[in-house]
């Protein structure tokens, strides 16, 4: 049961986490690119679209990886905690 228990965290943690991705990294960079757009009073060009992206991804994917398994970490030890011994 233990072991069930702890390939269902990794595998819902790890889903929630890519559900959470996509959305995030859509906000962050429309975010990103319009605090640049306005600080720099032009439109911004493809070489900083392409970096600001690529930053993006790896902090939407820490802040989605972080979240998933925190929330989960929380909903696992709420409902199965009388497994837990």
């Amino acid at each position: 049961m233990e072991l069930t228990l702890v390939i269902w965290y990794g595998a819902t943690s790890f889903i929630l986490g890519v559900v959470l991705f996509f959305p995030m990294r859509k906000i962050i960079l429309a975010m990103s690119v319009n605090r640049l757009a306005r600080k720099e009073k032009r439109d911004v060009t493809a070489e900083e679209m392409a970096r600001i992206k690529k930053r993006v991804t790896v902090i939407a994917g820490l802040i989605a990886v972080t979240f998933a398994f925190l929330y989960n970490r929380f909903v696992m030890f709420k409902y199965f905690s009388d497994l837990q011994g």
